[in-house]
């Protein structure tokens, strides 16, 4: 039995000796506070004719500025009448790869138990893969790295799914090498899934958590749009 549970019993039986009504009421409350489900990490934005497109939003702040870039790109996608998913990937519990090989033996599922569970069908549905990221030490995010590797679950030979790929980024500097590394994973990337990118948006110069307040410029969401609306 585990703990919370053998502590809430035990309160329920004991409480008019132990506890008064009111301090079993607050304990059980903060208790279903603590396990309610995470807020949704998986929103269907829209139904259309055109392509199913999954888009993996990694960043861990909501609303921030690779969210925003992100759901300007979606605005276009949406206008121009495509599936799409967006995936909150900095709020799921995702662990990278064990290495453990355990995939290639039963059949292409990994026995790891966490909610890239719920990405693998989406995956294999979608026609384009969108990757949204900041920069965080040069490169993609960890979470949306770990995404990357538990696709060698369902490869097949070293071999996996052709999708359509799509880059966006954003970063606090601008320089001249600023996207390099996760440009050069991100082609690797591309070439594994068939080689096709789709689209590679690049916004510098943003300001990050190191300010009051996070900004991304106008022009930046109006390109991403675009974008979007060009796939």
């Amino acid at each position: 039995m585990e703990r919370r549970t053998f502590l809430r019993n035990s309160l329920l039986t004991a409480g008019g000796v132990l506890l008064g009504g009111s301090a079993i009421f607050r304990f059980l409350k903060e208790s279903k506070q603590e396990e309610d489900p995470m807020p949704m990490t998986v929103e269907k934005i829209c139904q259309g004719s055109g392509k199913n497109v999954l888009v993996l939003m990694s960043a861990g702040t909501r609303q921030g500025n690779t969210d925003r870039l992100t759901d300007a790109y979606i605005r276009g996608l949406s206008e121009k009448g495509h599936t799409v998913t967006k995936v909150y990937l900095g709020s799921m519990r995702m662990a990278g790869c064990r290495g453990c090989g355990a995939c290639q033996r039963n059949g292409n599922r990994c026995v790891v138990q966490d909610d890239m569970q719920q990405l693998y069908p989406l995956f294999a549905a979608c026609d384009t893969l969108v990757m949204a990221s900041p920069i965080y030490f040069w490169t993609i995010t960890a979470r949306l790295k770990s995404f990357v590797e538990r696709l060698y679950a369902i490869s097949v030979e070293d071999k996996y799914p052709e999708k359509e790929t799509v880059l966006l980024m954003t970063a606090g500097d601008n320089g001249e090498h600023t996207f390099d590394q996760a440009l050069g994973y991100f082609h690797i990337i591309s070439g594994v899934l068939g080689g096709k990118e789709a689209g590679i948006y690049l916004a510098g110069g943003c300001t990050g958590c190191e300010n009051i307040a996070r900004q991304i410029a106008p022009e930046h969401l109006e390109k991403a749009y675009k974008m979007g609306l060009d796939l």
